[in-house]
């Protein structure tokens, strides 16, 4: 009787710790935000977070930028999520916490989850070469000297052939040079079709062999026109099906519906550190997510969207690979691309598939934990995921060009500093 007793005890205990692991685990990977009015419950000092507050109302004050918005969750629970400034700084109109931003190259991780999950589909391997599905990517040409504007551009074979991989490692040696062609980072003036935008770039010569260098470009737009190859859908179709609706990202777009037009926050400009921001004179700037006749989707820049949008995707990737009870990616995919891929390449830069990767490096200047993910876009936007501490931290503006570089690493240092 006493041995029974015993073995159901036994029995009862183990249950009892994996029921326990089983709820780590799932607080550990939170399917949607909480918003927690006691910062000390997930680890952070209430009074320290202040600070930010403090840092960003000050920047605002100082004219470094027009608006910002933060958004820090921990765990799921989001600990900060505040906005400062002016949407339209002329007319006074406050900037809220659902207002709409230029995303810029926030757009590439979007667009690599999307090429990854056709990746976990067998669509294509990693390293297979470019042109074995766009074949206007053969016989790829090095730079040597000169210019196409003058006429006297000398260029020499590559000596291998670009893979997928190269391009989601920005080691294709595509830069952001046009030589000669008419290119655009972000968006087109004229109505234009992504295919002829690739086109426009295959054109172009690399800035050096495949696999040799870091050399930050248009890899990525090349990979999202790889992705609409393969799968005969368009890349705003891909990522809404793939991506947006399941996590629940509903102000996420390359144009924005009619209705939700008003909600995008005015472009501004500054012409040095040392001058207050101005109305952006570039109208295409201003006005490209309004756009209506466009058949373009720059899988490098073309998104815009809200900061709590993103945090989702990013939630996602730090749940590796599921948020709101939909799995976009396996998790062992979210390790792959979060994984060091220049290990063999000169230098100290650390690059994954679509994201950078954090080295001890990134630590001493602001704190951010090894491992961590982050990238960030041309008009003043930046986003962290941090597994080690399981927390999200993301920072939105829009000044163009964003010249103040100095304004993320206080941001950072702002909120490792109120971890507990």
């Amino acid at each position: 009787m006493k041995k029974n007793l015993l073995s159901l005890f036994c029995i009862l205990f183990v249950v009892a710790c994996n029921q326990q692991v089983t709820n780590t685990e799932k607080n550990k990977n939170p399917q949607s935000f909480v918003v927690e009015n006691n910062p000390e419950a997930v680890g952070f000092d209430a009074e320290r977070l202040q600070r930010i507050d403090t840092m960003l109302t000050k920047y605002i004050h100082d004219g470094v930028m027009p608006n910002a918005l933060s958004f820090i969750a921990r765990d799921g629970k989001i600990v900060h999520f505040a906005s400062y400034g002016y949407k339209d700084a002329e007319n006074k109109i406050p900037v809220k916490k659902d207002d709409i931003f230029r995303l810029a190259s926030q757009t590439k991780a979007v667009t690599t989850v999307v090429l990854m999950t056709l990746f976990e589909e067998n669509k294509f391997k990693l390293d297979d070469p470019v042109e074995k599905y766009l074949p206007m990517f053969a016989n790829p040409k090095v730079y040597v000297s000169g210019s196409a504007e003058k006429g006297d551009l000398v260029t020499r074979p590559a000596n291998k052939s670009i893979t997928i991989r190269h391009l989601l490692t920005h080691t294709s040696g595509y830069s952001y040079q046009s030589f000669g062609e008419k290119l655009r980072v972000i968006n087109y003036e004229e109505p234009i079709a992504t295919k002829e935008a690739i086109e426009r770039i295959a054109r172009t010569p690399l800035m050096h062999d495949p696999g040799e260098k870091f050399t930050y470009g248009f890899s990525i737009d090349i990979a999202g026109y790889l992705a609409e190859v393969l799968t005969g859908k368009t890349l705003d179709i891909l990522m809404k099906e793939r991506i947006f609706d399941p996590l629940g990202m509903n102000d996420t777009y390359f144009y924005l519906p009619e209705e939700k037009q008003d909600r995008l926050v005015k472009c501004y400009q500054r012409t040095s550190l040392d001058s207050a921001y101005v109305l952006s004179r570039s109208k295409i700037d201003q006005i490209y997510p309004l756009a209506q006749d466009q058949l373009y989707h720059g899988g490098g820049a073309g998104l815009s969207g809200t900061i709590e949008d993103y945090a989702k995707f990013c939630q996602m990737i730090l749940n590796k690979g599921e948020f709101n009870h939909k799995r976009i990616l396996g998790r062992k995919t979210v390790e792959l691309m979060s994984t060091n891929e220049l290990f063999d390449i000169p230098g100290t830069y650390q690059f994954g598939l679509g994201f950078e990767v954090m080295s001890e490096r990134g630590f001493i200047r602001s704190m951010i934990s090894p491992g961590s993910l982050k990238w960030g876009g041309a008009y003043g936007t930046e986003y962290t995921i941090d597994p080690q501490e399981n927390l999200i931290a993301i920072i939105y503006t829009n000044v163009m060009p964003w010249r103040h570089p100095g304004v993320f690493e206080s941001y950072l240092i702002s909120v490792y500093q109120a971890l507990k």
